[in-house]
């Protein structure tokens, strides 16, 4: 069965239960959507706001109230630092290679949501420009070409 034909027969018991409106059933309703598209998109808030017949701004509390309902997918964090010495060493241009290949936007977000791509002015480690953490551990002395390679064998290639 097709997602859109899984989300729409989702909304559509829900849309027949009588308690539909109630904490407990949105947040199952909620939780059955997340794991046909593995997190909840703004779309997808929208819908079980409406099919429940409740606020938008409800459904975002469940949502921030309940750890197991996410918001994205993000699997990776990677914080890359953005500082003089980093920057004169091929910092931005790692950046820019890093936005090209994941497809990350101006939300810091890869282009299938898996990535998440911070900047921060300085990470403190000037000495070993250019600096990166990825999902907490530091990486130093990138190249573009070297920090390319590392972000994709820990995050893999992006798949949109």
């Amino acid at each position: 069965m097709e997602e859109a034909d899984r989300i729409r027969e989702i909304l559509d018991y829900y849309r027949g239960q009588r308690d539909r409106s109630e904490q407990s059933t949105a947040v199952e309703m909620l939780r059955e959507l997340q794991e046909v598209r593995g997190f909840l998109t703004p779309e997808l808030k929208k819908a079980a706001a409406e099919t429940a017949g409740v606020s938008e701004k409800l459904i975002d509390i469940l949502v921030r109230r309940y750890p197991t309902l996410r918001e994205s997918a993000i699997e990776h964090e990677i914080l890359a630092c953005t500082g003089e010495r980093c920057g004169n060493r091929q910092g931005a241009e790692l950046l820019g290679a890093l936005r090209k290949e994941f497809g990350i936007g101006k939300d810091g977000l890869s282009s299938d949501g898996r990535v998440l791509l911070r900047t921060r002015c300085c990470l403190k480690r000037c000495r070993t420009a250019v600096n990166m953490d990825i999902d907490g551990t530091a990486y130093r002395g990138l190249t573009p070409e070297s920090g390319l390679k590392l972000v994709k064998e820990i995050c893999g290639k992006r798949k949109a």
